[in-house]
């Protein structure tokens, strides 16, 4: 017996899996809970607690939902018929959009416990069907040891959702068949309930089969048989079960027992590094919760040191002691293990932390990790000549990467190059993270503006000559007179792509200039098309130099 509520006893037919725990979480009257959750008398202006939620079923109004302690009275009743029976009934519409989102934001919360919390697919908040509850399992297999053991770990969730304002029932077994039917079934007062691993089978004997959750119609079948509990039909031979009641019957056995494994499909897929620290008290001082994440860091640094790689996503969840949830995501442009960078990163984003009442937990989930040799391998090739590998240098990196994670990853990138010799074409933004194609520095025949215009503007312009720079021009309202004059530059569209006519680039052949004005202004103008081929030339602006 693992605590004073573990059930005992072992079957013959019992052969769970070996160290799974699972942990199936029921609260039965969450779509009543959820609206005076944290809604205390004064804030309902004095008006009495919501005792059921209706909804409306073929044109009917019916109770959705009950309250705990609503007596003579059960979901799918009637309204009419619940108020000629309980006449002073409080009622509210059942919102289950809200009950849905609710339900969400309490499996991000139990993943303080484990990151493996999933849907319980039976409970009516999914299904929108009546009923009013809500369910989730948890993956608990070697978790409980952070708590104190199994039953600590059951009755610290059952005891932390009643501070919340939520009834919950809770079991820990070795198989999900097995938790479901003790939390729904089992005659016992207590909400938290341990069935010691081995013992699955022999807890739930006694039990109707309906909680093996097999369909009505087979339970029904089985009492007229005269097989009512679990454990009549727990040790008969599976082919004939099956044969006559249907395969559903022998395999919810099965995974009950253990033989048949039934999987739980987390609402996010774990990620490979986790570290948690669990506080004796919740804090909410910035210092208590830098020393937290320093604290994570480290432990999670120490690992990757040991693995070589190094964090590329990292997410930070601070579990708050109101219920819910504070999270920060931050992403390095290469594999980074280096605790004091990481948490530069993290810092930039905590006065925008609200802790609440305390902060109780805090969890480091490292979602995307790489090796890291790779990138010193390639570093240490390049200090000693070999080809570049288009990497940025550290210390260039760290400033990119604060930089995106202060401004956003969307707003921080660097130039791609581009087959094209149009200035505005020939580069292109990529994220900063990616590994550039410069194989070489270009250098241009010719300097090229400190300012090129994002689009080149057209200006008015006087030559002596169809070939020759520009006497005087007038952009953006002012005049301008040249005082001296470069060029031209000639550069072409992309003559050698091969494209439909329908996806060709465009534009015609420009010759660039480069003037200086009377006052000194410096501008880089090119003219558009060529007099001798019967094009009439147009002038346009394009950038300015220092």
């Amino acid at each position: 017996m693992t605590t004073g509520n573990a059930m005992t006893g072992q079957h013959p037919a019992f052969r769970a899996e070996r160290g799974r725990r699972v942990i199936a979480l029921w609260l039965p009257h969450f779509a009543v809970e959820r609206l005076g959750r944290g809604r205390p008398a004064a804030e309902r202006g004095g008006a009495d607690p919501v005792q059921a939620v209706v909804a409306t079923e073929r044109g009917r109004r019916v109770i959705a939902g009950l309250a705990a302690g609503v007596a003579g009275l059960a979901p799918g009743m009637a309204l009419a018929d619940a108020r000629a029976l309980t006449p002073d009934l409080t009622v509210a519409d059942w919102d289950a959009a809200a009950d849905r989102a609710a339900l969400r934001d309490l499996a991000a919360w139990c993943v303080r416990y484990t990151p493996l919390v999933a849907f319980d697919p039976a409970s009516a908040c999914l299904t929108g069907g009546i009923g009013g509850d809500a369910a989730l399992w948890l993956d608990a297999t070697g978790a409980s040891h952070l708590f104190g053991g199994d039953g600590e770990m059951v009755a610290d969730l059952v005891n932390r959702l009643a501070g919340f304002g939520y009834t919950a029932r809770a079991c820990m077994a070795d198989t999900p068949g097995i938790a479901w039917a003790v939390t729904r079934a089992a005659a016992t007062r207590r909400p938290d309930v341990v069935v010691p691993p081995g013992a699955g089978i022999a807890a739930i004997a006694r039990l109707p089969v309906v909680a093996l959750r097999v369909p009505g119609a087979t339970a029904e079948a089985l009492a007229r048989s005269g097989l009512r509990a679990i454990g009549d039909v727990a040790g008969l031979p599976r082919a004939p079960l099956a044969a006559r009641f249907g395969p559903e019957l022998a395999r919810r056995l099965d995974q009950a027992a253990g033989n048949q494994h039934e999987p739980i499909e987390p609402l996010s897929p774990p990620a490979p590094h986790r570290v948690r620290l669990g506080l004796p008290e919740p804090v909410g001082l910035r210092e208590d919760i830098e020393h937290g994440v320093r604290r994570l860091l480290e432990r999670l640094c120490d690992r990757l040191e040991r693995e070589r790689s190094g964090l590329r996503r990292l997410r930070v969840d601070f579990f708050r002691a109101e219920g819910d949830v504070r999270s920060l995501t931050v992403g390095t442009g290469r594999p980074v293990r280096d605790p004091v960078a990481l948490f530069r990163l993290i810092a930039e984003h905590l006065d925008k932390l609200d802790p609440g009442f305390g902060i109780d937990v805090m969890v480091i989930e490292a979602e995307r990790v790489e090796g890291r040799e790779e990138a010193q391998k390639a570093l240490a090739g390049a200090l000693l000549g070999a080809p570049a590998t288009g990497r940025m240098d550290e210390g260039v990196q760290d400033l990119v990467d604060r930089l995106a994670n202060r401004l956003g990853e969307d707003r921080v990138h660097r130039l791609e190059p581009v087959e094209s010799h149009i200035p505005e074409r020939a580069e292109q933004a990529a994220p900063p993270a990616s590994v550039s194609r410069w194989s070489t520095a270009v250098h241009p025949p010719v300097p090229r503006p400190a300012r090129l215009l994002r689009r080149p503007e057209p200006v008015q312009a006087t030559a002596l000559l169809p070939d020759h720079p520009p006497a005087r021009f007038r952009w953006r309202g002012v005049d301008y007179r040249i005082a001296r004059a470069a060029g031209p530059e000639r550069i072409a569209p992309e003559w050698w792509e091969d494209l439909p006519a329908g996806q060709r680039r465009g534009g015609r052949t420009r010759d660039y200039f480069r003037l200086e004005a009377r006052d000194g202004q410096r501008f880089w103008l090119y003219r558009e098309g060529l007099a001798e081929r019967g094009e009439a030339p147009q002038w346009f602006m394009h950038g300015l130099f220092a």
